[in-house]
């Protein structure tokens, strides 16, 4: 346990003195070892299959320009 708090104070002291756009850099790499750790390729039985999940996820969490304007479309239509 030791080491691993003294490797936390480190990060710690590290962040104190990293510019923004650094430490979005440094966020973004740890949310990355995180989702590797978590991550096996045991669990996936079918790739594609796979794949898909993931693309219908990100769909779900980023809205393109173009359903956006559907969406504004349809409520716009629903207004009038």
């Amino acid at each position: 346990m030791g080491v691993a708090a003294g490797y936390k104070k480190e990060i710690i002291n590290i962040t104190k003195r990293l510019p923004d756009d650094k430490l979005k850099v440094l966020i973004d790499f740890a949310q990355y070892l995180r989702a590797k750790e978590e991550f096996t390729y045991m669990k996936v039985g079918d790739s594609a299959a796979y794949v898909r999940e993931l693309r219908r996820k990100e769909i779900k969490r980023v809205k393109s320009g173009k359903r956006f304007i559907e969406e504004l479309i349809e409520w716009q239509k629903s207004n009038s």
